[in-house]
């Protein structure tokens, strides 16, 4: 049996499906899916895709920790405190005053015993113009004097060695925050000295980037080292 709204009730419904329809067609949709289409109550409404902000800001951070070319970033790296010392600038600082001190110390006691062997020959000269006790009051006397300056120039020449075996240690220390540096630069927790490591990958050895970074960051130390 037709009701009498049925024509009109078809035209509605064909009205709407026909921009589904005609998507569908474009989208190169068989038959059966516009067939489909026409049996759904009501039509989908796709939306627009939205962009992928958060694989954008991924990325972005994944560039940011990825390391700079010719760098390779490693928790443990090794450096050589010899080379260190002998190549910067500030151990040959350091290398150079300990020499310039020696070659001082050393020149001054040249100068002593000459100068003790002049007052040794004078005083052989005089003894026989001297009453023995005279002599030996005057022997005694140039005895002392030469024990002292013994005593003298003995603590000089320890304090020098002393200064040679501390020089490493104190280089490092003026050092350090140029190393500490690097190794935040490289990811790095742990600085090791290459002397005391068995085995390693060369690719950790930080020495020559460190001589670098010592020579930008102290140079030869001047203000660092005390003048005489």
């Amino acid at each position: 049996m037709n009701l009498p709204f049925q024509p009109s009730f078809d035209m509605a419904v064909r009205r709407a499906l026909k921009p589904v329809a005609v998507v569908l067609c474009l989208l190169c949709a068989g038959g059966g899916a516009l067939a489909q289409a026409v049996d759904a109550p009501a039509p989908t409404q796709i939306a627009p895709p939205v962009a992928p902000q958060a694989t954008l800001s991924e990325g972005a951070s994944e560039a940011a920790d990825r390391p700079v070319p010719g760098q390779r970033r490693a928790p443990v790296l090794t450096v050589d405190p010899n080379r260190l010392f002998a190549e910067t600038l500030f151990g040959q600082q350091i290398l150079s005053d300990l020499e310039a001190e020696a070659e001082a110390l050393s020149a001054n006691n040249r100068e002593l015993e000459a100068m003790l062997r002049a007052e040794e020959r004078a005083l052989t000269a005089q003894r026989p113009s001297m009453t023995p006790e005279d002599f030996r009051d005057t022997a005694e006397a140039f005895d002392q004097k030469v024990q002292a300056i013994r005593r003298e120039r003995t603590e000089r020449a320890r304090a020098l060695d002393s200064q040679r075996a501390t020089a490493e240690a104190r280089f490092l220390a003026t050092a350090q925050g140029a190393l500490v540096a690097l190794m935040e630069e490289r990811g790095a927790s742990v600085l090791l000295d290459m002397r005391s490591v068995i085995l390693r990958d060369n690719a950790i050895d930080i020495t020559s980037d460190a001589v670098k970074k010592i020579d930008a960051a102290i140079g030869r130390g001047e203000g660092l080292i005390p003048q005489d």
